[in-house]
């Protein structure tokens, strides 16, 4: 396959998802993670919101939280979920950009959260309350 015809091939499945998807609300994607949500639960939906989005350059807004990790198949980086090849680490470092902390080596071995790659029909707000628990625990 030629660069031009991957190129075409990622393009044409970018636009299968975004037209599969309508736009979901900040407010109602962040009141599917959290019944009342907390300033700091907020921050964490939306910066792994941004952090999903950021990886295939969509649209944030396309992402849902009710959303498996499986439903983006039709996204670049995302389609390799659940398969050899998906890089958790690419995806650890866009949350990281996203929230602006950096964690250390110890606290991301010892991290209490459930891998996309390996969990794929995950929902997404599940993925971010289970991070949102390993996040506020890093702080007690």
């Amino acid at each position: 396959m030629s660069y031009f015809s991957h190129n075409r091939k990622i393009e044409e499945s970018s636009k299968i998802y975004l037209e599969q998807n309508s736009k979901q609300p900040e407010s109602d994607f962040i009141l599917k993670c959290f019944r009342e949500p907390s300033p700091k639960q907020k921050l964490i939906a939306l910066s792994i919101r941004r952090a999903i989005a950021r990886l295939r350059e969509i649209d944030e807004e396309f992402i849902h939280s009710e959303s498996s990790f499986e439903d983006l198949d039709l996204l670049q980086f995302w389609n390799l979920c659940g398969d050899a090849g998906f890089n958790t680490t690419i995806f650890v470092e866009a949350i990281q950009v996203e929230i602006g902390f950096q964690f250390t080596e110890s606290q991301l071995n010892n991290a209490a959260v459930k891998d996309p790659d390996l969990n794929s029909t995950m929902k997404i707000y599940e993925f971010i309350q289970d991070f949102y628990k390993w996040y506020a625990s890093l702080s007690e």
